[in-house]
């Protein structure tokens, strides 16, 4: 059933479809009245450990594990028992505790805003990952990927590998049409040549770390009341870049299609630009727009320190932010005496 948070200027669904196997889900995400995320999840992670052998994807279609939702207070590690299946997927709290999403909303401090934090875990057999979104009162959200567990007993599982976590969000910035993908380069030091770059057909794309590559997701027949577009700005935060075995890129820009949730994708992320392409040349400039972005975590084990029995929880997020969606900074977001502007 799962349930809605309204709290920091955000209005937020959430649920965890039983049965789905890819983990939490978010929709319908307004800031202040005004849609900015119809859906975002994060179905499936694709997991190569060096030297080829094994390969897994975890989370939907199940080429690995599916994610099992797990009671809130299970430990970080497969223990039998200790880590219960949640029984529903509405809100955990004492009166339910079978429920498999928390909700946690933070008042603001004197350097944070107001914040509404929706999480729950996820059971991959060993592994545990968490799925968490941050909502903030500054108009920002994290979608963030937490991993924890503990390694495989085989030789092989316990050497290093790379978790590439993909995540599908279906933007609709002040509504679905007329949206579209532009990319942000700094190609060098010289005043004129940052700029933002539209992106026109479906495709995936990568980031150049000494050009600042970033995205935003603007509505082309949306300004706000100084006449700029409004916008969403997706910030990587990867630790590394594509592998080039499971993983190709950084983002992928599709046309919006319902039926493209990751479980056509196997063991390579390269259904995403092969059959979830809509045909050759296919526009995405002023459409109903999808990106997929991976959020890349190279994990170099500790088997023999900090990881001998579990993996303490580790987290990364993809930072997402308002880029002249509002008409000017947002006021009264943080708990100072006096107000901060």
């Amino acid at each position: 059933m799962g349930g809605t948070v309204n709290f920091a200027d955000w209005t937020v669904d959430w649920s965890i479809p039983m049965g789905w196997g890819g983990g939490l889900v978010i929709s319908q995400a307004r800031f202040r009245n005004t849609m900015v995320l119809w859906r975002g999840t994060q179905p499936f992670v694709l997991v190569p450990y060096h030297g080829g052998s094994p390969m897994f994807k975890d989370g939907i279609n199940n080429l690995g594990a599916p994610f099992t939702p797990v009671r809130p207070y299970s430990a970080n590690a497969f223990q039998g028992t200790t880590t219960p299946p949640s029984t529903n997927d509405n809100q955990w709290h004492p009166g339910n505790p079978g429920g498999g999403v928390v909700v946690e909303l933070e008042p603001a401090t004197m350097l944070e805003p107001a914040t509404a934090i929706i999480w729950a875990k996820m059971q991959c057999v060993n592994y545990q990952y968490i799925h968490r979104w941050e909502f903030r009162a500054d108009g920002s959200f994290e979608a963030g990927v937490g991993l924890g567990g503990h390694l495989w007993t085989t030789a092989a599982a316990t050497s290093n590998h790379v978790h590439s976590f993909y995540f599908r969000l279906d933007f609709d910035v002040v509504g679905f049409a007329n949206n579209a993908v532009q990319e942000f380069s700094h190609p060098n030091n010289t005043a004129s040549s940052d700029g933002w770059t539209t992106l026109t057909i479906e495709g995936k794309r990568t980031v150049v770390a000494s050009q600042a590559t970033k995205w935003r997701i603007v509505n082309k027949a949306a300004t706000n009341a100084n006449g700029m577009l409004r916008s969403y700005e997706l910030t990587p935060a990867s630790d590394m870049g594509p592998d080039h075995v499971a993983s190709s890129a950084d983002l992928w820009v599709l046309r919006y299609d319902g039926s493209q949730d990751g479980a056509a994708v196997g063991r390579t992320d390269a259904a995403l630009d092969t059959t979830y392409l809509h045909g050759p040349g296919t526009v995405v400039d002023g459409a109903d727009v999808v990106v997929w972005a991976c959020l890349r975590h190279h994990h170099q084990t500790r088997q023999q320190g900090e990881e001998t029995i579990t993996l303490p929880y580790e987290f990364m997020h993809l930072h997402v932010e308002p880029r002249d969606f509002l008409g000017g900074t947002p006021t009264g977001i943080y708990a100072t005496n006096p107000p901060s502007p």
